[in-house]
């Protein structure tokens, strides 16, 4: 991530409402977190706190950097102190402690799949956990060599959507 710290630009969506653009950073990454641990192999339950944190966290009405500064950041309703560290270590650094630990076992190259057009967590989870494809490079071979179609929850249309999102990487289109 880049930007960091955060810079505390103040934003105003359609409805008139203040949005801050270090919040919203941080609510994407919060939703990437939570994608990349569903994806590593943790229950999508488990994860559904930090997608509620996330969607707080950008639509505050505070900048979460002012908010960690000033100590204030137990005022957001669901944050314990071990979330109110991970979210202090998100705006200080924009990466926390839970990101690094799941790093050394699944590579980050994997949100990678759940970025594609109609792939989703879950078809990258098995991609990941059933057959060993943990990012691009590894899709891309796969669907060289023609195995895609014999994988459960990829279906033809899912293919030809993930060799145009290939291909349109290729090109720097994506």
């Amino acid at each position: 991530m880049t930007g960091f710290p955060l810079e505390d630009t103040q934003l105003a969506d359609d409805g008139g409402q203040i949005r801050w653009e270090g919040n919203q950073t941080i609510g994407r990454r919060l939703d990437q977190l939570a994608d990349y641990l569903v994806i590593g192999g943790m229950e999508e339950l488990h994860v559904t706190h930090y997608r509620r944190l996330a969607y707080a966290i950008s639509r505050w009405p505070e900048s979460m950097e002012a908010l960690r500064h000033e100590g204030r950041l137990k005022q957001i309703p669901s944050i314990g102190p071990t979330i109110q560290h991970m979210v202090q270590q998100l705006v200080d650094t924009g990466t926390c402690d839970k990101w690094a630990q799941w790093a050394q076992r699944v590579p980050e190259s994997v949100l990678d799949l759940a970025a594609i057009p109609g792939l989703g967590v879950k078809t990258a989870r098995s991609l990941f956990m059933n057959y060993g494809i943990d990012g691009l490079p590894a899709l891309q071979r796969a669907l060289d060599a023609h195995r895609l179609a014999d994988l459960q929850g990829i279906g033809p249309k899912t293919v030809v959507r993930i060799r145009q999102h290939l291909e349109a990487k290729a090109r720097g289109e994506v």
